[in-house]
């Protein structure tokens, strides 16, 4: 896989994760909202005992609003199991998708290092090649001066 592709990957896995946490954002407002028809419910069922207590015509209803206020509680408790099960599934598909990224994120430094590496080893092998011609050449002059210095010396 190129460089290009695994960061490609990364961009996928990050927008894939974004989608997630919207996910999540939203499964932890339905739940807030449940939490609040919960206590919501209640706050209507004592307004309903009070006005079953003064009035006659609220007691004689009351027994059928407590039936249904026993099935809505009920409803509304399964909803919030289902709602909190969903959460803490998209909680771990978040925590996997970091996970993943963090791989390729580590996967992506590795290549790239080791690209860096591989870029300075050719580097230095050209500075050396330079370094050795350049060395030669200075020798071979030298050598030439010398000879040339040694035929002066011996006319």
């Amino acid at each position: 896989m190129a460089g290009g592709a695994l960061k490609t990957l990364i961009r996928v896995h990050r927008f894939e994760l974004d989608e997630k946490q919207r996910k999540l954002g939203n499964l932890l407002r339905f739940e807030a909202s449940l939490e609040n028809r919960k206590k919501l419910l209640a706050k209507r069922f004592k307004e309903e005992e009070e006005a079953a207590k003064t009035d006659q015509t609220a007691a004689l209803t009351f027994g059928a609003y407590v039936d249904w206020h026993i099935e809505e509680n009920k409803r509304v408790d399964r909803a919030l199991e289902d709602a909190r099960r969903e959460i803490e599934a998209m909680r771990d598909e978040i925590r996997d998708a970091f996970r993943e990224i963090k791989t390729l994120e580590i996967a992506q430094e590795n290549r790239e290092k080791k690209e860096q590496a591989e870029e300075n080893r050719k580097m230095n092998a050209t500075l050396d090649e330079i370094g050795l011609t350049l060395y030669r050449r200075n020798q071979k002059e030298e050598a030439e001066n010398n000879d040339a210095d040694d035929k002066k010396g011996d006319e």
